[in-house]
């Protein structure tokens, strides 16, 4: 194992203690783990994560999360509703065939167990460069591949489950993959139940074949004390990548996107709208390289702020000289519901093709007195007339979706979240 950094936390220490007494680590896992000695946990010195000091938060390493066992499996059971959803169930990162759905009903869809050595995720993980991958690359055991047939057409909406065991402080390190071939169509929703204490490092690979199209939305309703979410997309020529997400309860908050439009006429549409109180964290962290010429690619991200939460949005735009013709917009808007609520945001444009259209903005605000006002003096009281301007300005994030039944569940669940009248 590579040399640490000088001064090494409990928390690095732990984590590669726990690494070193692994039997089964494989030459892939060494090499990450390698990386992670040398690069350690992130802080505010690493520009990317400059707003959510991760080395300062994470103190020391919670017990790795093992297999469930059979009570476990029984608690997760028992949270799970009926849908008309194909649902496919993860607890503690682990793929449970018994508490999923039988899928002989979509044909074209095949579910495997993701090895550690998988060559895709490998690929798609190069160039990232990111200490939480390769920590999760590390450790990461039990993920499932989600793998769509060329030219296949997936009425029914999937849906991604992860649960938590049990509410004791555990580390977990989910890893999966969705794959679509050539032509095929599909729609994904992520349900993350994960709340509680812990540290949690997850990864989501999807990769996108030639024309190939995915609506992907993520409800967030929950996390764990420190938690780390990573997506890694790419996209081949003509593929398009629909995806939005809904974060809200999370103490402490890093979800971090890299993604490549690869292929020529790709288009991606990124959006998410997060809604913190109290004293919790979310920081949503993005790079879209465009790698290909004559590529579309739209970011809007919402966030509403009350009581002494803290938002941070950094987006950055890549388009290296062979991408000509490029057409990227990304913009952030942040409503303040509180005088103690802060807003970061940094939006980047990093572009070295003179054929191109990109831009980008950010922007902060308070609800508008005068609207406010009005609907009061038609008899609106004043929480339900604040709930139903920050639902307006929320929801708005769930419009790039082309899959009616993903935006109306994350209205749904947008409108829950309201209703309680903690943001009022």
């Amino acid at each position: 194992m590579g040399a640490l950094l000088q001064n090494p936390t409990q928390a690095e220490q732990d984590f590669l203690a726990g690494f070193a007494l692994d039997e089964r680590a494989d030459a892939q896992r060494r090499s990450a783990m390698e990386r992670f000695a040398r690069a350690g946990l992130p802080s505010r010195r690493n520009e990317a994560w400059h707003y959510t000091d991760l080395r300062a938060k994470l103190r020391a390493a919670p017990p790795r999360a093992g297999r469930p066992d059979a009570d476990a499996l029984a608690r997760a059971k028992a949270v799970l509703a009926p849908s008309d959803r194909l649902k496919i169930v993860l607890v503690d990162g682990f793929f449970i065939a018994e508490l999923s759905d039988d899928l002989t009903s979509a044909p074209g869809v095949t579910i495997r167990p993701l090895a550690a050595d998988d060559k895709s995720v490998a690929a798609l993980a190069q160039g990232a460069e990111d200490a939480l991958l390769d920590l999760n690359a590390g450790f990461a055991q039990g993920g499932v591949a989600i793998e769509i047939a060329a030219g296949a057409r997936i009425e029914k909406v999937l849906e991604l489950v992860s649960l938590a065991s049990a509410p004791a402080a555990q580390s977990r390190f989910a890893r999966h993959l969705v794959t679509l071939g050539d032509g095929a169509r599909a729609t994904l929703l992520e349900t993350r139940a994960e709340a509680g204490e812990g540290f949690g490092d997850s990864a989501l690979f999807i990769a996108l074949g030639r024309g190939a199209e995915l609506d992907y939305a993520c409800r967030a309703r929950g996390a764990a004390a420190v938690d780390v979410q990573t997506i890694v997309a790419r996209l081949d020529a003509e593929a398009q990548l629909r995806a939005a997400s809904l974060l809200a309860g999370a103490p402490f908050l890093r979800r971090q996107i890299f993604a490549s439009c690869a292929g020529e006429d790709a288009q991606l549409h990124l959006t998410g709208a997060t809604l913190l109180r109290g004293r919790e964290h979310a920081d949503v962290t993005l790079t879209v390289t465009h790698d290909a010429p004559s590529c579309i690619s739209r970011e809007t991200f919402k966030y509403v702020l009350a009581d002494q939460a803290n938002g941070v949005f950094q987006g950055k735009i890549v388009v290296p000289p062979h991408a000509q013709k490029t057409d990227g917009k990304m913009l952030c808007r942040g409503l303040l519901l509180s005088d103690d609520a802060a807003m970061s945001s940094k939006p980047e444009l990093e572009i070295f093709a003179d054929d191109v259209a990109c831009g980008h903005g950010a922007a902060c605000a308070k609800l508008d007195a005068n609207q406010l006002f009005y609907m009061e003096s038609r008899g609106v009281p004043r929480a339900e007339a604040q709930a139903i301007l920050v639902e307006a300005f929320a929801a708005e994030a769930f419009d790039a979706l082309a899959d009616e039944r993903l935006r109306d569940l994350l209205k749904a669940d947008l409108a829950d979240l309201l209703a309680g009248g903690v943001f009022a």
